[in-house]
């Protein structure tokens, strides 16, 4: 899906469709309508990275080799938003402590299961993510109504964001115990 896509929809939402149209036709925009699109490509990239952060984590692996128990964050493909948990070259979980440019680890080699932000999208960009078009739709269209001051509808918006996306991530039931039984 694209990020035009998620803004021709939201651009329903918040009852501007001649904007919409605009978007979605990719017809020369004029200067205010520019600066809305450009807005609006804003409420995305705030929507996309709290469900990054959130709800649905990008997490990737590294490996790297240590060097005096550190790692430093510049060796990172992408800038890490939390450290899930390292592993040594056996594949045991390692103690670790995160530090504001580096994590220490005591091992040589080390596995790094890491969480991180999606990085700023533009208009034409595709998004990768098994979240409907919809949900996304919903959060630009909670920004972009909280920007501009309009609260009451804006709470409806969040609610509609909120409830889909916990649907949609909601974790398998917890483990269920056996009935006790009398001996």
């Amino acid at each position: 899906m694209l990020v035009k896509d998620i803004l021709v929809l939201a651009c329903d939402f918040i009852e501007n469709e001649a904007l919409g149209k605009s978007i979605k036709e990719n017809q020369t925009l004029s200067e205010t309508e520019s600066q809305e699109v450009d807005r609006l490509v804003k409420c995305f990239n705030l929507v996309n990275s709290e469900i990054a952060s959130e709800f649905v984590p990008i997490k990737k692996v590294e490996q790297f080799d240590v060097e005096n128990g550190r790692i430093a964050f510049s060796k990172f493909t992408s800038s890490p938003y939390k450290i899930l948990y390292v592993k040594n070259s056996f594949g045991r979980k390692v103690r670790f402590k995160v530090f504001q440019d580096h994590i220490f680890a005591l091992c040589k080699k080390a596995v790094v299961v890491y969480s991180t932000l999606p990085a700023s999208q533009t208009i034409n960009d595709e998004v990768e993510s098994f979240l409907p078009e919809r949900i996304y739709a919903y959060g630009v269209a909670r920004e972009y109504l909280f920007m501009q001051g309009k609260f009451d509808d804006a709470e409806i918006f969040e609610e509609r964001f909120k409830n889909s996306l916990e649907y949609i991530c909601r974790q398998t039931p917890h483990a269920r115990l056996p009935r006790r039984r009398w001996l």
